[in-house]
C-alpha cells in the first residue's frame, strides 16, 4: 500500500496514537461523530421510505380492477 500512497500521507488515526490530545484529536472525534450522525440519518431515510412504500402498496392494492381482495 505504501508503494501507491507516500508514507507522509499515511497517518494513524488519533485512536491508534496512545495518549493523543489536542485540537487534532478533538477534530477527529468530532468528525467521527458527524459521520455517525449522517450515517444514521441516511439509514433512517431508507427505513422511512420503505415504510412509505409499504403503506402506499396496501392503499393501492384495493384499487386494482379485476383483482379479488385476498
Amino acid at each position: 500500500m505504501s508503494a501507491i500512497i507516500p508514507e507522509t500521507v499515511i497517518l494513524a488515526c488519533p485512536m491508534c496514537m496512545s495518549g493523543a490530545e489536542g485540537a487534532l484529536a478533538e477534530a477527529a472525534n468530532s468528525a467521527i461523530a458527524v459521520m455517525l450522525c449522517l450515517l444514521c440519518a441516511v439509514l433512517m431515510g431508507f427505513l422511512g421510505f420503505i415504510f412509505y412504500l409499504m403503506k402506499r402498496s396496501r392503499r393501492y392494492a384495493v384499487d386494482v380492477p379485476g383483482e379479488s381482495p385476498a
